[in-house]
């Protein structure tokens, strides 16, 4: 490892001492759980924890109870990690690496450099003692980097992830040695926590380190731990309790400060540098042999710190690489698409429920194979046809209200590190823009909804559509068809599945209403683009039933506060989710929303006017749909919509409307205190003027 990368390394151990020492405290005195101060990410991670094992984290105190399927769990992880082997006449490296996939192997850039040394290296497998302390046998494959290779300098993210080539030696096949996904969810880690490592230090056969190996720092792209690692050990996969990996190991010293700390980096340093021709000569950029006990952590100076790259910060590093890259693209986005639970766990679960009269009427016994359904042919019950070619959507239309622009890249930028990456952008688009027909999405890549969409509508030119025909005519019922978009990875949007296995409580609710976008010849496309799942969020099967002020405002708008005194017509809608991370219900690892936001901006003649609503959707979720009955006609439903105003919604999002609080309709008539939220009784409760 290079002296300019150990320097960095040494900075960064340096800034988090304190936050260390503080965690290494808080876990000695019983009090872990307040070592992390992201709220949102401690609820991820607990529920994920809670779910998966039936374990719930120890409130004081550390809980090392876990279920009988850690062990087994871990064995199979520990199958996909490997040995890499590199010699060269000048050098010899050993280091340690996993599969992420049956096809792409992972390990650190200061391990294997580039291209040319990928093609000079070998895997090890299986390189272990079984239980009778004798070698197992091996299996050892070479790397193709002609297939796919993709490097982040050692500075950087510090990875190399090289595609598997031949097997050169044994029986086993990447199908039986298996994978460790990578993931870039909020709820697989959290300060204070244990980590688990599988690595091979010394270039020695397969070794854990498990437990007891305390998380005691984060920033945005490390980890930093302290856990029993070795010359070698770079490359390793970082776990946690339920066996994801949270980073990939890349550095370990003793800790210390001044002058103990530069000592200790400097000596491995100069180790790997005197001996080229030894094991570990680029494999490891520092020692770390001091376990540390949680329930009597020694003193700092003596524990061991270590430094792996998030394994989200990779993750999202290769999402961002897709569209460029030309070898082993294909791979890739197999590879990113590969972890089982592909959304994140938190706060309060719905309980699931399986609606009444669902197929099958009774449930198959256990280890009874289902009698698979015959597939049937059938139409579409939507003549909405997409046109996939993107490349000719207008999008949102900032200066489509007389007289401001409406920045959607302004309006986003407080939430820019939550935004979803895209795998094709348009030209001039915000960052994470999906451009649709007179409409745009900007998608939340943790939460896998929308985060806003916008919405020009013409009032002289806005159509109905035929939900049956896809042409402009009157409304008609839902229909069934959704798409994804291939702009974007999967993983970052939630799909069918989830509306299929939650279709008595939840909706694919629009957020970007049909009708709003249809305007002119293209009316047909931008009514089939209102059903892509980036603009779907889960909302109760009542919710639209309940909410004739969330759904007529523009309507509303166009017809009071335009038409009637014939001023400009275009409007600007903006809307989204809103979330309460303590507060919210989750399904399936999917939060649900609690209720929806949305913003109208116009032209009167006074002036540029916006007005803000809020509809909350709460009341509903104890409300299960039985069937495909319809609920009895006195069933009572409860959707409280309030007038807000703009800094309220922009309090609730996080987003900057800056530029519509000076044209709030809601002026001083709202409270000063709380939230600035009314309730709407009537239609005269929202003021135009």
């Amino acid at each position: 490892m290079r002296a300019d990368t150990i320097k960095d390394i040494r900075r960064r151990i340096a800034a988090t001492g304190e936050d260390r020492m503080r965690t290494r405290a808080l876990v000695a005195s019983g009090a872990w759980r307040a070592a992390d101060d992201d709220a949102t990410r401690c609820a991820a991670f607990d529920a994920r924890v809670k779910r998966d094992s039936g374990l719930a984290e120890a409130v004081q105190g550390t809980n090392d109870f876990q279920p009988a399927a850690f062990l087994p769990e871990g064995a199979m992880a520990r199958r996909a990690v490997g040995r890499v082997a590199l010699q060269t006449p000048q050098l010899s490296i050993s280091g340690t690496g996993f599969l992420i996939s049956p096809e792409l192997f992972i390990t650190n850039q200061h391990v294997i450099a580039d291209a040319a040394a990928a093609g000079q290296a070998t895997i090890v497998f299986d390189d272990e003692l079984d239980e009778r302390g004798q070698p197992r046998p091996r299996t050892i494959f070479r790397l193709a980097p002609d297939r796919c290779a993709v490097f982040s300098d050692e500075k950087d993210l510090d990875y190399a992830l090289i595609a598997l080539g031949e097997r050169v030696r044994g029986d086993a096949t990447p199908e039986e040695l298996g994978y460790c996904p990578i993931s870039f969810t909020p709820d697989r880690h959290r300060k204070g926590m244990n980590v688990n490592i599988i690595q091979h230090p010394e270039g020695m056969p397969k070794t854990i380190a498990i437990r007891n190996n305390l998380l005691t720092a984060r920033t945005d792209t490390r980890l930093l731990y302290e856990t029993d690692t070795d010359f070698g050990s770079s490359g390793a996969p970082v776990f946690n309790d339920q066996w994801d990996v949270v980073a990939l190991h890349h550095y370990g010293a003793p800790s210390g400060s001044g002058q103990g700390l530069a000592a200790a980096g400097a000596d491995a340093d100069e180790a790997a540098v005197a001996a080229p021709a030894k094991k570990h000569a680029r494999g490891k950029s520092g020692a770390a042999r001091k376990t540390v006990a949680s329930a009597a952590l020694p003193p700092a100076t003596s524990a061991s710190v270590n430094e792996g790259v998030r394994i989200s910060s990779i993750y999202q590093d290769l999402q961002s690489r897709l569209p460029r890259l030309q070898a082993g693209a294909e791979l890739l986005r197999r590879a990113l698409a590969l972890w089982v639970d592909s959304s994140p766990t938190s706060g309060r679960q719905l309980e699931r429920r399986a609606p009444p009269g669902n197929a099958g009427g009774t449930a198959t016994p256990a280890g009874a194979a289902a009698s698979p359904e015959p597939r049937m042919l059938k139409r579409l019950p939507e003549q909405a046809v997409l046109d996939t070619d993107y490349g000719d959507r207008n999008g949102y239309n900032a200066r489509f209200v007389p007289g401001v622009k409406l920045d959607l890249a302004r309006i986003a930028a407080p939430r820019k590190r939550v935004i979803a990456p895209l795998q094709e952008s348009a030209t001039g688009a915000a960052p994470g823009e999906l451009r649709y027909q007179n409409f745009s999405v900007v998608m939340h890549k943790a939460r896998r909804l929308a985060l806003l969409t916008a919405t020009n509508i013409d009032g002289a030119r806005w159509l109905a559509i035929d939900r049956k025909t896809g042409q402009p005519a009157a409304d008609q019922p839902e229909g069934d068809v959704w798409y994804n978009d291939s702009r974007i990875n999967a993983s970052y949007c939630v799909g069918q599945s989830f509306y299929s296995g939650w279709s008595h409580l939840f909706d694919r609710g629009h957020l970007t209403r049909r009708e709003d976008p249809t305007l002119g010849e293209f009316a047909a496309r931008a009514n089939a683009d209102t059903f892509h799942f980036t603009n779907c969020t889960p909302q109760h099967w009542k919710f639209n039933e309940s909410i004739q002020y969330w759904q007529g405002i523009e309507r509303y708008v166009l017809e009071k506060g335009v038409f009637d005194s014939g001023r400009d017509k275009p409007l600007t809608v903006f809307q989204g989710p809103v979330f309460d991370d303590v507060n919210d219900m989750w399904a399936d690892g999917v939060q649900v929303p609690s209720a929806f936001w949305k913003v109208v901006v116009w032209k009167g003649a006074a002036g540029l006017k916006a007005v803000a609503l809020v509809a909350d959707q709460t009341a509903l979720f104890s409300l299960a749909r039985r069937g495909s009955a319809p609920p009895p006609k006195d069933t009572p439903v409860n959707v409280v919509q309030w007038r807000a105003s703009i800094p309220a919604i922009e309090s609730k999002t996080g987003l900057d409307l800056a530029p519509l609080r000076a044209h709030d309709t809601a002026g001083g008539a709202l409270p000063v205190v709380g939230e600035a939220l009314l309730p709407i009784t009537r239609w005269e409760d929202i003021p135009l003027e």
